[in-house]
């Protein structure tokens, strides 16, 4: 399809759909990491959890063995069947197993211990299968713990056709995870272990059903290996998505995906996967893991040093814990990189740092220089004020020389043409002169915005600290306003005390009002909103609502009905 032939219309909704659909993806990653990191917050909570049930196992097991020491010590034990031991010894076992189960991923010296007293207690029981799954059992820790020689030396102690189905399965499983780890650590004959491990792998096919989960994750792995990447994604979302709960089988199938979108060189659905599994190992308390460490190396290499370096060194912590020494030296090999870009970037914010408070000092003097330049500029505004009053002085002193001189040439209409020119004149030099005057202070208005605009708001502040022209020409202006309502309403004053207590009735001073006057002035007037009322006063919108309270608590009349009342006072007089 070629996109150059398709409407303007719809190459931009393409491209609008792409952008948002990017940001969405991006944000997902970003929550989803945030959740990674909260996790790692809360794993001491989680390390507890765990801690909790091995305690409560523990117990378990003192309590059977306090209880079976009890019965060996005893006068009669002659009369304890043989069969009893035996079903204690089994308790034993199966409590063993669960802690060994609890320790495996979590503690693997402790999960030696426990598979070693369950071999001795199978052999003591002579049951061949115990002594074949705790052998396997400790050979797994031994491939975990890096002890290959030892793994492969109980292995081969083990007859494949000895064992029933299970402990077959979990035969080729020990096998191939133990080839599987040769080859990933060990650069001798890495190739004769993948082949071995590729032979493993293909016997655990044959007697795994087809249906079993266990089958597909490892077909899902064989296919990874041999670059069937969407097969294999296919079948580890079908099991990621038959698990209801996030729990360690969830954690190894969203590593393994994750594996696979790394294969592909999909970046973000790798990550994606590898920060799933890293929150579910978290949440469970699982230290044998590799999805932290795998995500802290592709976070590297997209530029994420902070999250890089928090996550190799908590998975660093988490091998030393583990004690898994395979582990721990990839991890070591990796953690120096990480370590070094990490020291660099801080490094490099460090400089930032520098060069911006270079910046803000050489900007700081700036506004120095600024204020400075600008109370020269007011002081000059200040002489050319004052020089205008002088002008107004003289145009006012002019202008009563012109109506005596007009008053002197009443009877010759030539004088008196002469003298309403030279009046019309000096009325236009003093319309001219003020005019200027405001071009002047629009001027300086101008000049205060264009700092305003510029962000210098520090040095438009330090400009602004006189109040006196605002204070008087706020005085003139409430003068005027008063002079000019009483005019209008010249019974206002009587009205309105009439409608008050007599103890609270108001008293004109100097012929102005005051504050509560002014705000029912307003009132009467049809301005009834308090935000303008107080814009206009210069006070806060619950100082006027006090006021109005206040004074409507003072009512003779309904307090409901008072303001209407003010509304209704007086007609307007004629000039």
């Amino acid at each position: 399809m070629n996109l150059l032939k398709l409407p303007k219309k719809i190459i931009l909704l393409l491209f609008l759909f792409t952008a948002g659909f990017s940001r969405s993806m991006a944000a997902s990653a970003d929550s989803l990491l945030k959740a990674l990191d909260q996790a790692i917050k809360n794993r001491q909570i989680y390390t507890d959890r765990r801690e909790a049930t091995i305690s409560q196992l523990k117990q378990q097991l003192k309590s059977i063995s306090s209880s079976i020491g009890a019965a060996a010590s005893s006068k009669e034990s002659d009369r304890l069947s043989k069969e009893t031991d035996r079903l204690s010894k089994e308790k034993l076992y199966q409590l063993n197993s669960k802690l060994y189960q609890a320790y495996k991923p979590y503690q693997s010296d402790s999960a030696i211990r426990y598979a070693n007293y369950n071999l001795a207690i199978a052999r003591v029981l002579n049951d061949h299968q115990k002594v074949a799954e705790s052998k396997l059992q400790l050979s797994a820790l031994y491939a975990i713990a890096g002890m290959s020689m030892d793994a492969a030396s109980i292995l081969r102690s083990l007859q494949a056709d000895q064992l029933n189905l299970d402990l077959k399965i979990g035969y080729y499983q020990a096998y191939k995870d133990l080839y599987s780890n040769l080859a990933d650590y060990h650069n001798v004959n890495s190739g004769l272990y993948r082949q071995y491990n590729a032979a493993y792998r293909d016997s655990l096919l044959q007697i795994l059903q087809p249906s079993s989960k266990n089958y597909l994750g490892v077909y899902a792995e064989k296919l990874s290996i041999l670059g069937k990447y969407r097969e294999a994604e296919k079948i580890l979302l079908i099991l990621l998505s038959g698990l209801k709960t996030k729990n360690h089988e969830y954690a190894i199938w969203s590593s393994a995906l994750g594996n696979v979108y790394k294969q592909e060189g999909n970046t973000r659905l790798q990550q994606k996967y590898f920060a799933l599994s890293a929150i579910s190992d978290l949440e469970n308390a699982i230290k044998e893991n590799t999805s932290l460490q795998a995500l802290a190396i592709s976070l590297y290499e997209t530029g994420d040093l902070d999250r890089a370096y928090s996550y190799i060194k908590y998975s660093m912590e988490d091998a030393i814990f583990c004690n898994a020494p395979l582990r721990t030296i990839v991890i070591s090999k990796i953690f120096p990189i990480i370590d070094a870009a990490h020291q660099a970037k801080e490094k490099e914010q460090r400089t930032q740092l520098v060069y911006f408070l270079v910046l803000i000092s050489v900007l700081s003097a700036g506004l120095i220089a600024a204020v400075v330049y600008v109370f020269q500029q007011m002081k000059k505004l200040e002489k050319s004020r004052l020089e205008l009053q002088e002008v107004n002085g003289l145009l006012k002193q002019l202008n009563k020389d012109l109506q005596l001189v007009n008053q002197q040439l009443k009877g010759t209409n030539s004088k008196l043409m002469e003298a309403n020119r030279i009046k019309e004149e000096y009325i236009g030099n003093f319309l001219d002169l003020c005019s200027n005057y405001i071009n002047k202070l629009e001027d300086y208005r101008k000049g205060l915005n264009k700092k305003a605009s510029s962000g210098h708001l520090d040095l438009l502040f330090k400009t602004l600290k006189s109040t006196e022209l605002m204070t008087t020409e706020l005085k003139a202006l409430y003068k005027n306003f008063d002079d000019t309502f009483l005019h209008l309403y010249p019974d206002f004053v009587i009205a309105f005390n009439n409608l008050l207590v007599e103890e609270e009735r108001f008293e004109l001073k100097s012929g102005e009002l005051n504050t509560e006057l002014r705000i029912f002035a307003l009132l009467r007037l049809g301005i009834q909103d308090s935000a303008k009322i107080a814009s206009f006063l210069r006070c806060s919108m619950s100082t006027i609502y006090n006021y109005r309270t206040k004074v409507r608590n003072k009512a003779l009349v309904p307090r409901e009905d008072f303001e209407n009342y003010v509304i209704e006072i007086g007609t307007i007089s004629t000039f």
